[in-house]
């Protein structure tokens, strides 16, 4: 028979749980290493392991850093470092992105902004990026992609059929990002000379 009685069973059960718990990090307080050294290190490895799986912007290494209970202070100076050393930097960052997501994924203008925005990149540099994607190059674009959709579809001889079609075209490239008179001028085009074409 046990010396304790069942409350004080399940409390020490509790207590017991609370403590394996904790030691795997999974308690309600994170523990944070207070070396201020083996701190820096922590927060040099996990900036480290976020650049090695693609290019980060500051933002979203100050948002790993944070998440991760390192204090603002030990962020921005590990930051500053790593910016120092070239491997932390929004301008090149951001030209990186603009270039890719709208080349492979055909983002445009408006839709690279706002990407650019939740990573924390600041105007001038966003403006200094999109500036690489010329209103030539969003509509260059934008036709390969509605002519990609085309290409499986066939034109309906019906009016209205013809302007549901067109409407769903031009809704694509919005949520691409697209300008609507750029989406509008493009799917017309596209869906005249396919029709022109049948």
């Amino acid at each position: 028979m046990s010396d304790y009685s069942d409350d004080e069973v399940v409390s020490r059960r509790r207590r017991r749980g609370r403590k394996s718990r904790d030691a795997e990090g999974g308690g309600p307080e994170r523990q944070v290493e207070q070396d201020p050294a083996k701190r820096e290190a922590l927060a040099r490895d996990v900036i480290y392991r976020a650049l090695g799986t693609r290019d980060h912007s500051r933002g979203e290494l100050r948002t790993k850093l944070a998440r991760k209970g390192f204090d603002d202070e030990l962020t921005e100076r590990m930051l500053d470092k790593f910016a120092a050393a070239g491997l932390v930097d929004d301008a090149a960052f951001a030209q990186r992105w603009v270039e890719s997501r709208h080349r492979y994924s055909g983002r445009g203008r408006r839709a690279l902004a706002q990407e650019l925005r939740t990573k924390g990149i600041g105007e001038a540099d966003a403006a200094a990026a999109l500036e690489t994607v010329s209103r030539d190059d969003e509509q260059e674009r934008a036709t390969e992609l509605v002519e990609r959709k085309l290409a499986r579809v066939a034109i309906p001889d019906d009016r209205a059929e013809r302007d549901k079609l067109t409407q769903r075209l031009v809704g694509m490239l919005a949520r691409r990002g697209y300008h609507p008179s750029l989406a509008l001028s493009v799917v017309l085009d596209a869906v005249r000379a396919q029709a022109a074409a049948e």
